[in-house]
């Protein structure tokens, strides 16, 4: 039993430095942020752990197969067992491509479930005023450096669709206030451009006028000392949601999603939308925010008197039925509109 115990800790302190060895190539690249590398820090984990600690080395394609199946006989979801493959896709390949371990497995043969496409989340034009102007009644009870800074954070990520950490990298010395841009490296070090407009630029001007920091990074925390980090950024982007009166979930990378659909609601093409956003290809861009601005504009349509069609002696059926709809009619062309009360 202990010759067992020590060669566990053996395969243990093998796939350790090999993990390690992952993690710091990852960030000496910028190929994950620190919060990725969380995320696939615990997706190996939890893939070595099924796996009974195997040693990286010795996997084969069968263990990931038996991954898979194990998974679902728990009860784990598509998208969790996805994102557990794709870690263990990632680190395997990189040690292949090093040398590291020899090619047992064979990634082009490793499926991932089918994860079910989900709409995504995004907010209205109206929800997007409900949220600043939470901020903006805080700012009326009196202005600290905190709510500036919330309020200059806010219009950058909904203005330019920036990646949280990526607003939170700007360096105050690349704010370019004549070409009203943003350089900056995106996900997987692409550079690109955040775009400003005059709104933006003054929170942002409002925000450095009131800090008390010379960091060279544009946001910081409040005795600025240092930078302001996600997980306080996220406390604080909460406080305000919750009081925003905003019924539905929403996160900060939201924000993201909402100024794509927005943009591809008033028929921004399609691929600016992805010169905006840093994608890499524009299916990527397509994928996620057509279905929704095409969703958006349908519920236009309905709402729309030019395309109502429903017979006005239909107005009396409709009427009788308790349903909590006020009815009004549209006389013209003899068709009515429904509207909820």
């Amino acid at each position: 039993m202990r010759s067992r115990g020590i060669a566990n800790q053996n395969m243990n302190c093998d796939n350790t430095k090999l993990i390690e060895q992952f993690f710091v190539n990852a960030r000496i690249t910028d190929e994950l942020c620190a919060s990725s590398i969380e995320k696939y820090r615990d997706s190996i984990k939890k893939f070595l752990s099924v796996c009974e600690n195997k040693t990286i080395a010795d996997l084969e394609d069968d263990d990931f197969r038996l991954f898979v199946l194990r998974m679902k006989d728990n009860g784990a979801s598509n998208s969790r067992i996805s994102n557990v493959i794709a870690a263990m896709k990632n680190l395997v390949g990189y040690l292949q491509k090093e040398r590291l371990i020899g090619f047992k497995v064979n990634l082009d043969k490793i499926r991932k479930p089918k994860i079910p496409r989900r709409e995504v989340n995004h907010l209205t034009v109206e929800e997007v005023k409900m949220l600043l102007e939470t901020i903006k009644k805080d700012l009326e009870d009196g202005e600290m450096i905190r709510k500036v800074r919330m309020m200059a954070l806010i219009m950058i990520l909904l203005q330019t669709g920036a990646r949280v950490g990526e607003a939170l990298s700007i360096k105050v010395k690349d704010i370019d206030r004549i070409n009203m841009e943003i350089p900056i490296i995106g996900k997987g070090s692409k550079p690109r451009s955040l775009y400003l407009s005059p709104y933006t630029l003054y929170w942002i001007d409002r925000y450095l006028s009131i800090r008390n920091s010379d960091q060279d990074l544009l946001f910081s925390t409040l005795d600025g000392k240092s930078k302001w980090s996600q997980t306080d950024v996220g406390r604080s982007f909460r406080r305000y949601r919750n009081r925003s009166g905003i019924t539905k979930h929403f996160v900060l990378h939201t924000l993201r999603h909402t100024t794509a659909t927005q943009l591809s609601d008033k028929g921004v093409p399609m691929n600016c939308i992805q010169h905006i956003l840093g994608h890499s290809r524009l299916e990527t861009t397509i994928k996620y925010y057509i279905g929704a601005a095409e969703k958006s504009r349908a519920k236009e349509v309905m709402r729309d008197d030019y395309y109502r069609f429903i017979p006005k002696e239909m107005v009396g059926e409709i009427q009788n039925r308790k349903t909590g709809l006020d009815c009004q009619h549209e006389r013209n062309h003899g068709y009515i509109m429904v509207r909820k009360s």
